[in-house]
């Protein structure tokens, strides 16, 4: 269907008159009265009731002029979306990731803009972990999963670990066995997260199902409550920062329970020179960050780059 006889629809739709629509519109009228015969034609049905000089939408018109109002504008805003992706800023990186609760994603952008003041990101979060936005320079994923046509890069790895409140009977214990607490009740960010989507995965790998007594949207949240004794749930072991001494730590000897980092990115998509420069910078500093094993990563990385 004709995106323009669709804008000529509305046109006259809103002046209910020919002649005054073809002026708006800067086109002869016997032009903008065939592109409306042309448009009933090919949808089969009359769209106005002529009255001499005057025209008057009738009831399929009312009914038409909803979806052709709705069709325009969604093309328009696809039309300003694709030329504001492609007007890209020379120091604009868009970053995809769905790692939403992260300290060392802020850590690596602010380090790098430390060397490089002039630098702005876009963030752009995505929940589905097989989604890769290829619009985007580079994705940084927690994942394993391969994606079509991206070349990735591995950049760290974290044991995943099993927090329970430090007076619960298992808090004397070093090492665990999953399945041991398949009758626990589970605290865990929700289900926007692809954390939750990794752990279950996990205990699956154990046999059973997790029951859940609280879903958080911050990882903030999931800690106090276990240290607060409401249940036992997984924390990474180190991209969540430091946890109080409310919570007990537990290696989990089965199954292996290890989260991975890798960045992905679409061949021609990441040769800018700023984003090659954001490339290197962040397997440097993944890499220091496994190095550092608590130490400062600022040093890390200085020491890295010697």
């Amino acid at each position: 269907m004709n995106i323009q006889r669709l804008k000529y629809f509305c046109a006259v739709a809103q002046t209910e008159h020919i002649s005054r629509a073809a002026e708006k519109l800067h086109i002869a009228q016997p032009a903008l009265s065939k592109a409306i015969s042309l448009l009933e034609e090919e949808l089969g049905v009359a769209l106005f009731q002529r009255l001499g000089r005057q025209i008057r939408l009738n009831d399929n018109g009312r009914e038409f002029l909803k979806y052709a109002q709705t069709a325009i504008s969604a093309i328009d805003d696809g039309s300003r979306r694709l030329q504001r992706l492609n007007q890209v800023t020379p120091s604009c990186i868009r970053l995809q990731t769905n790692i939403t609760h992260d300290n060392y994603l802020i850590g690596l952008m602010k380090s790098f803009r430390q060397e490089h003041p002039e630098v702005s990101f876009e963030i752009i979060k995505n929940y589905v972990r097989s989604k890769f936005l290829y619009d985007c320079d580079l994705y940084i994923h927690a994942d394993s999963i391969t994606l079509n046509k991206c070349e990735s890069l591995p950049l760290f790895s974290e044991n995943i670990l099993l927090g329970v409140p430090a007076d619960h009977p298992l808090a004397v214990q070093q090492h665990i066995h999953l399945a041991q607490v398949a009758a626990e009740p589970f605290i865990s960010l929700d289900k926007t997260s692809s954390w939750i989507e990794e752990t279950e995965a996990l205990c699956a790998q154990a046999g059973f199902t997790p029951s859940y007594r609280y879903l958080c949207d911050g990882s903030d949240m999931v800690a106090k409550l276990i240290g607060a004794g409401e249940g036992i749930g997984f924390l990474p072991q180190k991209s969540w920062g430091e946890f109080s001494s409310d919570i007990a730590l537990l290696t989990i000897d089965f199954p292996v329970c290890r989260r991975q980092y890798n960045m992905s990115w679409q061949p021609g998509r990441a040769k800018r020179d700023i984003v090659m420069a954001f490339k290197a910078h962040t397997y440097r500093y993944y890499h220091a960050l496994e190095q550092a094993d608590g130490t400062d990563i600022h040093a890390a990385i200085a020491l890295d780059q010697e």
